[in-house]
């Protein structure tokens, strides 16, 4: 199975624009194994809540949250990120996660499937 990975909005790629060049390469080659192979290792996901899903990727000393949602079985729509800097995810971080959720099939909804 071929997952298609897309981002909705700007939030993922503002984020990415703060990483630095080995940072952005290693969170790249692990949603590279989630686009590509059906079977991920369960440490990479977390369901969070509300069909909000965090994708980990740990660089060095550095700990990157991405949270997602899928749409169907083959597509990946992904959010906002973080570093994350304590042991416990904040409520504001996983919140705007979730509006996002809710904005993303209400703008597909509104503007069609091929959103």
């Amino acid at each position: 199975m071929i997952r298609r990975i897309v981002a909705y909005g700007r939030y993922y790629s503002d984020f990415m624009r703060t990483l630095s060049e080995e940072e952005q390469m290693k969170i790249r080659r692990a949603l590279a194994l989630f686009s590509n192979h059906e079977r991920i290792p369960i440490h990479y996901i977390k369901y969070i809540r509300e069909g909000v899903y965090e994708f980990r990727v740990t660089h060095i000393h550095n700990e990157f949250r991405i949270f997602f949602c899928y749409d169907g079985e083959t597509l990946v729509i992904l959010f906002n990120a973080i570093r994350k800097k304590t042991r416990k995810l904040k409520n504001s971080d996983v919140e705007k996660a979730i509006k996002l959720r809710t904005e993303y099939y209400e703008s597909k909804k509104k503007f069609g499937e091929d959103r």
